[in-house]
């Protein structure tokens, strides 16, 4: 969750994005003036086992492979462990609400308090001035301390903790591409998980993750064409012109879960807001996948594109320039968890 952390101008570090799919790993220094990207690495995940999900992460933080010790993880929960809410709350100050947040929560939160890790931004005041809005994110305790396991095993004690939601946020504000923009929305489509995020006036005004992914496209090429996980998994990813038409009723048929939570956000946010949502900016390995931003456009009635996150990065001669560029797209939660803190700001 958002919070001012003192970001090194010399100092490299790397921001740890473990789903269920693959897990994405950059590393970046912060200069005066510009972001150096130092290294990249995505590695799938064979499985969503702890035991999968260490090996991978041996692999990563091999002393050749990793240089920054400096570590920042994030997590997705898609509902089941982890809950995001906008609140409304009487005014009050930022120390008070520290003291009074667990009580304040009780109510938002579907699971007993006291097993929750509670963190909380206070965004603005409504126009009465008598409220204030404020962001609260709940994880279940259990959840993280199964998520620090996996890394403490390797001695590696992450030295922050955020929501792939915020990171998200956090990367776009930094390394996005808006135009003069007041209203516009993040969607970053993971494996099993997608986070969704409406942005107004520099603030997240709805954020939310949803239960559903990419998965659903490698599903419905398994069924429609009797093949296994790993050929359906390939063939999505492919540009083959003879296939265009049945991978865009793939993407059509996988994503329809998807598409419906995000009608049902859109259409809830539109009226609290009084705002039209116009453009939502693209990210995510799902993402990747031939005819989704067109399929997305076409079902929200939203500008739907991908967006291009190396423009105000320096990349670093030994990284592969042709697979930065295939794959930048998966790396936003990674980039946003390192870019955490600029401009003391999330």
């Amino acid at each position: 969750m958002p919070k001012t952390n003192n970001f090194s101008k010399q100092e490299t570090t790397t921001g740890l994005d473990i789903g269920s799919y693959s897990i994405k790993c950059v590393e970046m220094t912060r200069g005066s003036d510009k972001f150096e990207l130092k290294r990249v690495s995505i590695l799938p995940v064979n499985s969503n086992s702890p035991e999968s999900v260490t090996k991978v992460l041996k692999l990563i933080f091999d002393q050749q492979i990793l240089t920054s010790r400096r570590i920042r993880i994030s997590v997705s929960g898609g509902g089941s462990s982890l809950l995001i809410r906008r609140i409304q709350l009487p005014v009050m100050t930022l120390a008070d609400l520290r003291g009074a947040i667990r009580f304040e929560a009780e109510g938002h939160i579907p699971f007993p308090i006291d097993d929750c890790q509670i963190d909380f931004q206070i965004l603005n005041q409504t126009p009465d001035k008598k409220s204030m809005n404020v962001i609260l994110a709940a994880a279940k305790k259990d959840f993280i301390k199964e998520r620090l396991k996996q890394v403490a095993a390797l001695n590696i004690a992450p030295e922050l903790i955020d929501v792939d939601i915020f990171c998200l946020i956090n990367a776009y504000e930094v390394l996005g591409q808006t135009a003069g923009e007041s209203t516009f929305g993040l969607l970053n489509i993971g494996h099993r998980v997608s986070s969704f995020a409406i942005v107004q006036d520099k603030l997240p005004f709805f954020v939310r993750e949803i239960p559903f992914g990419a998965l659903g496209i490698t599903q419905e090429l398994m069924q429609s064409k009797g093949i296994p996980d790993a050929d359906a998994d390939r063939l999505k990813m492919e540009r083959n012109p003879e296939s265009e038409q049945e991978l865009k009723a793939a993407v059509m048929k996988g994503l329809e879960p998807l598409i419906d939570e995000m009608r049902h956000s859109i259409d809830y946010v539109e009226n609290e807001m009084g705002d039209e949502l116009k453009t939502i900016w693209l990210s995510g390995g799902g993402a990747l996948c031939p005819g989704t931003a067109q399929t997305l456009t076409e079902e929200l009635g939203k500008q739907v594109s991908l967006w291009d996150n190396t423009k105000r990065m320096e990349v670093f001669g030994d990284i592969d320039h042709q697979f930065l560029a295939a794959h930048s797209a998966e790396l936003n939660v990674a980039l946003g968890m390192v870019l955490r803190g600029v401009g003391g700001k999330k």
